[in-house]
């Protein structure tokens, strides 16, 4: 039977870990935030990362928990319907996903900005492999 509950809660981490498992790291931490009506939306995004980036800790929350959730989870990349309007400024790499998809998404990666229509999930996978070269060569990435 189908509830109006999700099916985990704002915050709640979708990484396997499989690198941390196997004696490895999370190699890129990515948070999704999406407004509650369209929370599917943001656990399916969420949990195709997971499955096709293991290495890779993906946390969830609604749109109005956006600044806190960065301020504790420490991304260094996110996923959201809206622009980065944080005071911070301290997320590597920021994919503005907008809800319609006749508008263009924004992909911003270590201060280097690009639009896309309607993006494809192998787009947000070349952002999340970016980013992860990045880190090995940069730990103090900003600007997006």
């Amino acid at each position: 039977m189908l509830n109006d509950e999700p099916a985990r809660a704002a915050g709640t981490c979708y990484s396997t870990k499989v690198g941390a498992q196997e004696g490895g790291q999370i190699d890129v931490r990515v948070l999704v935030a999406f407004e509650d009506d369209y929370r599917s939306y943001r656990e399916v995004i969420a949990a195709g990362i997971c499955v096709l980036r293991p290495r890779t800790e993906v946390e969830t929350a609604p749109m109005e928990e956006l600044e806190e959730q960065v301020e504790r989870f420490d991304p260094q990349l996110v996923v959201c319907s809206r622009p980065n309007t944080l005071a911070s400024r301290r997320c590597a790499a920021w994919v503005e996903l907008p809800l319609d998809p006749t508008r263009p998404t924004k992909i911003c990666v270590a201060g280097r900005c690009s639009k896309r229509i309607n993006p494809p999930i192998a787009v947000l996978l070349a952002v999340i492999d970016e980013v992860e070269q990045l880190l090995q060569t940069n730990n103090d990435l900003e600007g997006c």
